[in-house]
Formats: C-alpha cells, structure tokens, sequence
C-alpha cells in the first residue's frame, strides 16, 4: 500500500499522523520540552488522534498539566517504593547527626544501605533549597542547573563544601532518578531534564587525574608492609589495576594461585572477570598468606579479605593511605590542577590510574587491558592511561618486557634516592 501524506490539517495543534505501508498510523506528537517528536503506532486513525490529544495533555509543558507533581509527592513515593520508609523517616535520617543510629532506629522497614538513604535525602533537601520543586514548571530545569552551578568544585571530598566531578554526577542521577519515577508512575510523559551537563566537557574528563611517577611507585612497593593491610590493598590495586571497593572485597577464595588469576565476583555493574596476576604480586601475595602465622591453616582464613582490617588499619579511612605515602616519602599533593586551580591530590584511585597508564607504556594491548580492568569501553581505558608519555621513555630504557610490571627489582635504589 502505498504511504498516504499527511493531511496539512493534522499538523496545526502539534503532531502528525501517518498511515504505513502495513495499515497502521503513526502518530507523531511533538514535546517542546525535548524538541522532538514522540512517536506511536495505532490501528485506526481516531485512535491516534484520541492518543495524540492524551500524550499533549500529559507533557511537561502543555496547557493541559494533568497531573500535579511536586517534589514532595515525588519523594514520598519514591521513599516508600525503593525504601519501604516515608518521606519524613528519610529525612530524619539526612539530617540527623549520627545518621547510622537514626537508620538503625527504623530497623526492618529500611530496604536500603542507610548511607544511600542519607545521601538522596541532602539532595532532596538541596533540591528545596534551590527551589526546584514543581517538576512541571517551566523554570524548573533553569534551577537544576542553576543548584549544581553553585557548588565549588573540587577533585577531591572536602570540608569546607565543594564537591568533586564525580559527586556531581552522581548528585545528577540522584536528581534524574526522582524525576524518572514520576515518569514511571505516569505522573509525566518525559523529562525535563534531558540532555542536562551539570560539568564541562574538561570537567568531565579524568586526563587530568594525577598518577605516581615510577620512582614514587618503587618507594611504595619497597616499604614491604605484609602485615599492613593498607599496604596489601594499594599493592592489588597498583599491580591487578583494581578499583577501591574490588580490591577491598577480594579474598583468598578469589585467587588462584596455580593458574595466577584474581576474580572479580561483583565488580561495578555487577560484571564479574578475571585479571591474570603480575608475578611480582604473586609474590607479594604469597608473603601476605605466610605472613598470616600459625593461624594460615585455619579453615575460616581462605574466606577472608587478602587485605583484611585490623584495629586502627581501616582501608576506608584516608587518613591510614596518606599516613602510608608519608611514610614512602611521597608527596601527596602535587601542584595546581589546570581545570579547577586548585591542589592536585594523590588518591587511592590515583594507584589505578598509574596502572593503566604504565601498562599501556609498556606495551599491553588497549583491549585485553579493557577487559582486565572491567571497562565498558577501550576508549574509557585509553583515558585512564592518559599519562602513558610519563613512563614510555624509562621502561623503554630498562627493557620492560610486554605487560609486566617491574617495580620490585629496583624498589630498594628507589628507596636510597
């Protein structure tokens, strides 16, 4: 059947119908919030006509706002469904003093990490603030933007209220996140805040991030700490490019020390994989088992964390990893970075960097370290090697054979420069 044109009349209030080859009509209907067309398919002509004046009445910017959506509703629903608590437990939690006892408070009712609940709950509150409450108003996305763009931006957490790229983002889907479920809940038909950057493109980007120099990393490696495990937790994310929260969660029933593979049961996304060991932890590892004593053999060790806490040695704590580079003699600020003007920091996630980086400089292939390092893409694996240039010249000066690392053969000259 041949396609029928579009009557003009069927454009004049905002949407075009159009009869398709298999007899049905698309109906195209036009969101000037997103700029663009909605489109659906209908049996008859009169159904996607009455589904035409439907969708126009339930858009964000129509004449007809049909359903009347504020923050307040929003949260309430959405507290109850992904918390099982109200709204206002959710905010006695985000804005108690000692969150973790007001969560414990609520016992079995809180379906959620309390620290999830907490953190929703000062976006919400910052939301009020900014005055974005009307989820339909048309100066509601202006004040989204206008919430994030108040906020200092640093690349690290900070006391005095500036936030880092990353915690923006993550501020973003938290808003997006509220403004889904009304569009889930058919109190909306699109969102408002699409296409929203609440970053620049640089401040988005990680090219930036500070990685180790070699020297730095063999100071790191010499202080041989096997009984620390702050030490054994920098040393699996250095050699195994781990992230923070995988390399905390890796125990000794994920490694196989036969066929030198860790496992990654649950890494970001859920995704598992495997990261074949560099020989040089290998080592380290099996110093860490014997360093266990005459408690190796006990049978509730092979579950434990490889790098597991002891009192005052918690890995989460940021003050015991810069205690250790102190201790390497590293230097952990190192000077101005050129997107934020303020202090370049070496953090946890700087170790990964530095192996990304120092592995593509000495010749890993970008895809097999994608895959090691549990990126999505081998673009995103191309940027967290970004300071490949930083090594390239000293390990093609001393010969690094193709994928491995070698920090330990020179880790004790390290230590007398």
């Amino acid at each position: 059947m041949p396609k029928l044109k579009t009557p003009k009349a069927d454009r004049k209030d905002g949407w075009t119908i159009d009869q398709r080859p298999s007899g049905n009509f698309r109906l195209r209907v036009w969101d000037d919030t997103l700029r663009k067309y909605k489109a659906t398919t209908h049996k008859t002509k009169d159904e996607a006509e009455a589904q035409a004046k439907t969708t126009q009445a339930r858009f964000t910017l129509s004449l007809d706002n049909a359903e009347n959506v504020t923050l307040e509703r929003v949260w309430e629903s959405y507290a109850s469904e992904a918390y099982g608590i109200t709204a206002e437990e959710a905010d006695t939690i985000a804005k108690a003093d000692r969150v973790q006892e007001a969560a414990v408070v609520l016992g079995s009712k809180l379906r959620a990490n309390w620290r999830t609940v907490y953190a929703m709950g000062r976006v919400v509150e910052m939301m009020r603030k900014a005055g974005a409450t009307d989820f339909k108003a048309k100066i509601f996305r202006t004040r989204v933007i206008a919430m994030f763009n108040s906020m200092d931006l640093s690349r690290t957490r900070a006391a005095d209220g500036r936030v880092a790229v990353s915690t923006k983002e993550r501020m973003k889907g938290q808003v997006k996140a509220l403004v889904n479920h009304a569009v889930g809940a058919g109190w909306m038909a699109s969102t408002p805040l699409a296409k929203v950057k609440v970053t620049g493109d640089g401040q988005q980007s990680d090219t930036t991030r500070e990685v180790f120099t070699l020297i730095e990393v063999r100071k790191l490696v010499a202080l041989h700490r096997v009984s620390d495990p702050v030490w054994v937790h920098c040393m699996l994310m250095l050699y195994a490019g781990l992230r923070d929260a995988e390399a905390q969660a890796m125990t000794w029933l994920d490694y196989e020390a036969d066929r030198r593979l860790l496992w990654v049961r649950k890494g970001k996304g859920g995704k598992s994989r495997s990261i074949p060991v560099q020989p040089e932890l290998a080592q380290i590892l099996s110093e860490v088992s014997d360093a266990i004593g005459p408690t190796a053999n006990h049978p509730c060790i092979p579950s434990t964390p490889i790098a597991r806490p002891t009192p005052g040695k918690s890995l989460a704590r940021y003050a015991n990893y810069t205690s250790l580079l102190i201790d390497s003699g590293i230097r952990r600020i190192r000077g101005i970075d050129p997107i934020t003007g303020m202090e370049r920091t070496l953090c946890r996630h700087s170790c990964r960097h530095t192996h990304a980086s120092i592995m593509l400089a000495c010749g890993e292939d970008g895809s097999s370290l994608r895959t090691s390092m549990g990126h999505g893409d081998e673009g995103l694996t191309v940027l967290y090697g970004s300071q490949t240039a930083t090594f390239r010249a000293e390990v093609e000066a001393e010969n690094w054979k193709r994928g491995l690392l070698q920090f330990r053969s020179t880790a004790t000259k390290a230590v007398a420069t």
